[in-house]
């Protein structure tokens, strides 16, 4: 669909992050101009930014947020390998340690890239702004929405210089048919409502209070014998501590240490590695001393699992959506952030093309329970991890309980079975509903604890993607 030249003027992308990208992709097909306003400066460069806590932390993409990647920008795949990120696959390349046990290690085609959050997040950044009607205002912020007088549509923004103190800084406003708050955890938006007379959405939150400290090291071949990557999960409530140990571009490690309820890594070289080495699991313990570091020490704290429910409010002024860690923030340590966020740039596509052009501020209804349904399973296996962990606070949903124990049967499965690692891969990287673990066939083995013997050919189910034979 080309852009309305009446209806489909210019779209507003607060915040300029990978969520924020995605948006501006998807908007730039449906509108004249799109605007991107972002408090950070935004360049060529491949450096973490203050706007982006969790960049300098592992990362790795989703299967299912690597193909909207590829649908989007097609292109960008290539390029990221071409720059270093490496191809890992989860049953053969990487050593995960999860519930007590190791994973079976079998071929999945479960194929990932591993790379560093400013390498993925430059190259998706060149792509955007290369699009000839997406523009950026950098170092400026938001300070309120526009409305019309009777405060039922957003008409636009009101932006300032970053950074300046409030009597310093001059307003501009800016108008636009359509604004999409993408600035993160941070968001103002339930702020901006409630001055313009709306509640604020019902926010559900889940304290966990996990910390993690990271380290870039130097990468040589045999610093992890037989193995790309290394993964180190608690069997709560006992243990709370956590490692990983992925590679990154330019020939890098990138250590990861942390752990749930204020158990966290400490950020100096022998705290560190005798963390590491209370892990239980002893890859990453071993190695971690032999590395040459490549990178002082960063540390992030995430407080809490949130989820701003506004496909709950009956009421919100036309021409406003909101998108990513804005909507809904997720623990890190199960990496479902960017593609959570892809996925609701495909809910905003598809609201879009559902949408006459001239209903455009209308489309507020439809992108929210879109955007709620993917939401959900993502929300649910989340928190269904972190309250196994005492300390963890929050509302537990009906029958949260026998899902825990439930889950704790698949991961004794995967311990033994490929038939069950491999569909509980799917379901953890996003490709298919968590009720696929129910199934009866699978229910079954699952139940047995798993079958030990190999996997016949043509069950492995997940597809290795283009380019990454």
């Amino acid at each position: 669909m080309s852009p309305s030249t009446t209806s489909r003027q210019h779209a507003i992308v607060i915040g300029g992050s990978l969520a924020g990208l995605f948006a501006a992709r998807v908007l730039s097909d449906h509108f004249a101009r799109v605007t991107i306003v972002e408090r950070d400066r935004l360049d060529d460069s491949s450096e973490a930014r203050k706007g982006v806590p969790q960049g300098r932390h592992f990362h790795v993409l989703l299967k299912r947020g690597e193909s909207i990647v590829r649908d989007l920008f097609p292109t960008s795949a290539d390029a990221l390998l071409s720059g270093g990120a490496t191809v890992v696959d989860i049953g053969n390349d990487m050593r995960i340690f999860q519930f007590g046990s190791y994973k079976v290690r079998c071929a999945t085609d479960a194929r990932l890239l591993f790379l560093t959050r400013p390498f993925l997040e430059r190259e998706i950044r060149r792509r955007v702004l290369g699009r000839p009607n997406v523009a950026v205002l950098d170092r400026r912020e938001i300070s309120g929405l526009l409305t019309h007088d009777d405060r039922t549509r957003v008409t636009g923004v009101v932006v300032r210089e970053a950074g300046a103190g409030s009597g310093e800084r001059e307003a501009t406003l800016l108008a636009g048919d359509l604004v999409v708050d993408t600035s993160g955890r941070g968001s103002q938006s339930p702020a901006w409502l409630k001055a313009l007379g709306y509640a604020p959405p019902p926010e559900e939150s889940v304290t966990v209070n996990v910390g993690y400290t990271s380290r870039l090291y130097r990468r040589a071949t045999g610093d992890l014998p037989g193995m790309k990557a290394a993964y180190v999960l608690p069997r709560p409530p006992r243990e709370r501590r956590f490692g990983a140990l992925f590679p990154m571009e330019d020939d890098r490690w990138i250590a990861t240490l942390g752990g749930w309820s204020g158990d966290h890594a400490p950020a100096d070289d022998l705290g560190f590695v005798r963390f590491a080495q209370s892990l239980p699991a002893p890859e990453i313990g071993a190695v971690l001393p032999r590395l040459e570091p490549a990178s002082d020490f960063a540390f992030h704290q995430f407080p809490a699992n949130r989820w701003r429910h506004y496909e709950k409010q009956s009421k919100l002024p036309q021409g406003f959506l909101v998108l990513g860690d804005a909507l809904c923030s997720f623990n890190p340590v199960y990496g479902e952030g960017i593609t959570v966020a892809a996925l609701e740039a495909v809910a905003l596509r598809e609201s879009l093309e559902r949408t006459a052009p001239d209903r455009v501020g209308e489309l507020g209804r439809t992108y929210f329970l879109r955007a709620g349904k993917i939401v959900a399973p993502a929300w649910m296996l989340t928190i269904t991890e972190d309250f196994r962990h005492e300390g963890v606070t929050g509302r537990k949903r009906k029958g949260a309980s026998l899902l825990e124990w439930y889950i704790g049967r698949v991961y004794a499965a995967t311990a033994r079975d490929p038939v069950v690692y491999r569909a509980f891969l799917r379901v953890v990287l996003l490709l298919d509903p968590p009720t696929r673990l129910l199934e009866p066939a699978l229910a079954l083995r699952i139940m047995l604890g798993g079958r030990p013997e190999p996997t016949p050919a043509g069950d492995a189910g997940l597809v290795a993607p283009e380019g990454l034979e």
